[in-house]
């Protein structure tokens, strides 16, 4: 079943799929070469902006996480949900939005705090997301594939559509 939201509900749908897997890919095009690394959302605000805390020595050793162009994929493959995000990315300096966000998490890679000078913090103005969600456990989505095998249907899907967060 197609599902497209917009406005409120797609940031809505948007913090519903993403916000507990917190984990993504974080990709960038560069030089031609598509690069991912793994990154922890520390949080999607009220906007669907998602933000992150990220190491200065990353962005000037390896890839560049700011400014640009990005898509974040998520995928929580044991509830059969997935989600691809593009959005810009921008270094933000917001002492507040800093101090909300910490965490003892993030101390165990930035030593000195929210303070380290190393720690840059990203936010992903978020612009469009598409989705996959079936809702269902995999034992379920299997039992789905089996009986439109046996009966030569086509298995129910799921949900999935597209979000219009700009």
């Amino acid at each position: 079943m197609e599902n497209d939201f917009h406005a409120q509900e797609a940031i809505d749908k948007l913090k519903a799929l993403a916000g507990d897997i917190r984990f993504c890919m974080y990709t960038t095009i560069q030089n031609g070469q598509i690069l991912s690394k793994p990154m922890t959302a520390q949080d999607i605000d009220s906007d669907g902006n998602i933000w992150f805390f990220a190491s200065k020595q990353d962005n000037s050793t390896g890839q560049n996480l700011t400014p640009g162009n990005v898509t974040l994929i998520y995928a929580d493959p044991g509830k059969s949900s997935y989600l691809s995000v593009s959005g810009t990315a921008e270094e933000v300096e917001d002492e507040r939005k800093k101090e909300e966000l910490w965490n003892p998490m993030a101390k165990a890679w930035f030593q000195g705090g929210k303070d380290d000078p190393d720690l840059l913090m990203i936010r992903v103005a978020t612009r469009e997301a598409s989705y996959w969600d079936s809702g269902s456990s995999k034992m379920v989505v299997f039992f789905s594939m089996v009986k439109a095998a046996i009966t030569g249907s086509t298995p129910d899907g799921g949900e999935h559509g597209t979000l219009d967060l700009g």
